[in-house]
C-alpha cells in the first residue's frame, strides 16, 4: 500500500482531509526516518505500518467512548530527502512549528532523533518554558553516539541546547540504561530521572501524581514516547530494547495521568516493524496514540 492510500483508509474514518490545520483537532504527521539509528534500523517503516493496523481497530476507546467526533487530520510523511540529516531535520522543523500552537500534533517516527527538530520547533514557537515527559528505557543525553551529534542517543543533550529547555524541565521515565557519557554530564546536576527499577519498587501511580505536580505550573507539556519504554517481551519490535520495562497497562494508565496537563503535542518513536513479532509492538504503539486520542478528546459528538 502506498503512502497516500495509507492515509486514505487510516484512523478508520477518523481522518478528514477536506479539514484545514486550524480546524482539526489533532493532526498526523509520520517521519520515515531511521538514519540515526545508533544499532538496529527499521523504525522508518512505523508510519505507514501503524497506519494500516488502523484500519482494522473501531473507532472507540477501551472504556467504550467513542471517536468519531473527533477531528483528524493525516498529512501523510514527511519523506528523506537526497540530503543531509540536518537538511530534512530543517524540513521536519519548519512543519511543526506550522502545526503547534494551532492544534494538537502527533508525530509518528522514525527514530528517536526525529524529536530534536520537534522539540526545537515547539520552543520557537511558544518561547516559553515546556515541560518534557520523556518514556524512555534511555537518557538520550549524549554528546555524540557513533560520531553523530544527532543520533537518537542525542535527543535531549541537543534539546538542552536551545532556549527554552532546561534539564529540570525534562522528566526522564522508566529509564534502564546508561551511557558512560552521561553520567558524567549529569555529575553535579539535578534531573528528574524515574528509573524502571525504582517506579516498579514505589509504585506507578505515586510517580505520575508526583510528576503531574511539578508539571503543574507549567503552560505547556510535551510527551515524547520511545516504544522501548514497554519491555521488550511485550514490545519486541524496536532497535534496541532494554528488559525490565513495562507493560502497555502501565504505558496506558500513564497517558491517562499526564493527559490531564496542558499537552501541546506528542510523539511515538522507535517502532521496528521488521524487528516485531505479529506486529505485537505497533499494535501497542496504535493502541497509545487512539487511547491518548480518546482521553483527551473522548466524548465529543460527530459534527453535523
Amino acid at each position: 500500500m502506498s503512502t497516500d492510500d495509507a492515509v486514505s483508509t487510516a484512523w478508520n474514518g477518523l481522518h478528514n482531509p477536506a479539514l484545514t490545520v486550524d480546524q482539526a483537532d489533532l493532526v498526523v504527521l509520520g517521519l520515515p526516518f531511521d538514519g540515526a539509528a545508533s544499532f538496529r534500523k527499521g523504525a522508518a517503516e512505523a508510519p505507514e505500518r501503524i497506519r494500516n493496523i488502523s484500519t482494522h481497530i473501531p473507532p472507540t476507546t477501551e472504556e467504550g467512548k467513542l471517536l468519531t467526533g473527533l477531528r483528524v487530520l493525516d498529512l501523510g510523511d514527511i519523506e528523506p530527502s537526497a540530503g543531509c540529516q540536518q537538511d530534512y531535520f530543517d524540513e521536519i522543523e519548519a512543519a511543526a512549528a506550522g502545526l503547534f500552537g494551532r492544534t494538537i500534533p502527533f508525530f509518528i517516527g522514525g527514530d528517536h532523533s526525529v524529536s530534536i527538530p520537534l522539540l526545537r520547533a515547539a520552543g520557537r514557537v511558544f518561547q516559553e518554558k515546556i515541560g518534557i515527559i520523556y518514556f524512555d528505557a534511555h537518557l538520550d543525553l549524549c554528546a555524540a553516539l557513533g560520531g553523530n551529534n544527532f543520533s537518537h542517543g542525542c535527543t535531549c543533550r541537543r534539546a538542552l541546547e536551545c532556549a527554552p529547555f532546561d534539564l529540570q524541565d525534562i522528566f526522564f521515565i522508566g529509564t534502564r540504561s546508561f551511557e558512560l557519557q552521561e553520567l558524567h554530564f549529569l555529575k553535579g546536576k539535578a534531573a528528574h530521572i524515574y528509573t524502571a527499577g525504582a517506579l516498579t519498587r514505589d509504585g506507578l501511580s505515586r510517580a505520575a501524581a508526583e510528576i503531574s505536580s511539578c508539571l503543574a505550573p507549567f503552560k505547556y507539556v510535551y510527551i515524547s514516547l520511545d516504544i522501548d519504554f514497554l519491555d521488550p517481551a511485550v514490545a519486541p519490535g524496536t532497535g534496541t530494547p532494554k528488559p525490565g520495562g513495562f507493560t502497555s497497562r502501565d504505558l496506558l494508565d500513564l497517558l491517562k495521568v499526564f493527559s490531564r496537563l496542558p499537552v501541546i503535542g506528542m510523539d511515538l518513536v522507535e517502532v521496528a516493524p521488521p524487528l516485531d513479532q505479529n506486529d505485537i509492538t505497533s499494535f501497542a504503539a496504535q493502541r497509545a496514540i487512539t487511547e491518548m486520542w480518546g482521553f483527551l478528546f473522548a466524548g465529543r459528538q460527530p459534527s453535523g
